[in-house]
């Protein structure tokens, strides 16, 4: 009986910490492609990770946040399965000031105000000398935790390109 227990609590926590699961898998990920990993904000089921782009020519930063939305519990996990909102935002710095700059910035943010965010698409933000490319995208964890080589090799795949993507966005903007 107290075997039985113990693996229905194991179960519980192995659902429960799958988000925890992901953030490692992203962390391996991004370390393979030569994005190190040098900060960490977590609290219950939102986690967010800064890497540094060492050798990217074009971005500074790349953050990305899991933030879980469903499968924490049995039937949730059952019936929905265990999905989360990844959101990764690219960063380039520009420490040249140009009054150029200013009248793109102002662009962009008069069209950040008039934009409905939508899933998977791509948002530019400007904040002093940053230049920020944010995309969201729902993801099904299970796709990436506990499956080996194949779901390590496909979350490469889906973080290189999509941080490509946000890249290739950001690309105008960077200076010098």
């Amino acid at each position: 009986m107290l075997g039985m227990l113990a693996k229905f609590n194991h179960k519980a926590e192995m659902r429960e910490s799958k988000d925890e699961m992901m953030v490692g898998e992203v962390v391996r990920a991004m370390a393979r492609q030569g994005y190190p990993a040098v900060q960490f904000w977590a609290n219950n089921d939102f986690q967010r990770v800064k890497f540094r782009a060492m050798s990217d020519l074009v971005l500074s930063a790349v953050y990305i946040t899991v933030d879980r939305k469903t499968g924490t519990g049995a039937l949730s996990a059952a019936l929905i399965g265990s999905k989360a909102t990844m959101t990764l935002t690219a960063e380039i710095k520009n420490y040249i000031a140009d009054p150029d700059d200013l009248l793109a910035m102002y662009k962009t943010d008069l069209q950040n105000l008039f934009k409905l965010p939508v899933m998977g698409g791509i948002r530019l933000n400007h904040e002093l000398n940053s230049v920020f490319a944010t995309t969201a995208v729902v993801v099904d964890i299970d796709q990436y935790v506990m499956k080996g080589p194949q779901g390590a090799r496909g979350l490469i795949d889906w973080l290189g390109g999509t941080i490509g993507q946000l890249r290739a966005k950001l690309q105008p903007y960077k200076k010098g």
